[in-house]
């Protein structure tokens, strides 16, 4: 099956709070900050609950990384892929808002 970037309207605060950053083995839940969680089926953090339903990966980029995401896919089929670099650039411009509201 081939994979292709679609773009959506979504509500990043949405994504912020239901996201889980992985790699090839484990996790990292945001909200609780818990490392080494195991990937496989995970619908939701151990620790804290938190209900997973998107997933990213830090090292997404290139070769490698295209079949490190298909393997996160494959064992996390019901979370919706979210690009990791699109991710830091929406909560970035988020955070940059802001730092300005006060003022």
């Amino acid at each position: 099956m081939d994979h292709i970037r679609i773009w959506s309207e979504v509500d990043i605060g949405d994504i912020e709070s239901h996201i889980v950053f992985v790699d090839d083995k484990f996790g990292f839940c945001p909200g609780c900050k818990e490392l080494g969680i195991k990937i496989e089926g995970l619908r939701k953090c151990p620790k804290c609950g938190r209900k997973f339903t998107y997933v990213t990966a830090r090292e997404s980029k290139g070769p490698k990384g295209l079949e490190m995401i298909a393997r996160i896919i494959k064992k996390l089929p019901h979370l919706t892929f979210v690009d990791y670099d699109d991710y830091e650039r929406a909560t970035g411009k988020k955070k940059a808002a802001g730092l300005f509201n006060g003022i």
